[in-house]
């Protein structure tokens, strides 16, 4: 499950999700079923661009 911008949004197998520049994501997996959860960040991630709430 992510939630976007307070959205909430459930991926079913094999499903992607593309979370535009700016928002508030969080990911989670509440179900019995293990997932793989996989970020392409464009440009590359780095921790002096991230905005982490507390």
């Amino acid at each position: 499950m992510c939630e976007v911008n307070g959205d909430e949004i459930i991926l079913e197998k094999n499903q992607s999700i593309c979370v535009r520049k700016g928002s508030r994501v969080r990911c989670s997996n509440p179900f019995d079923q293990p997932c793989e959860y996989v970020s392409v960040c464009v440009p590359a991630f780095t921790i002096d661009r991230v905005k982490r709430e507390e």
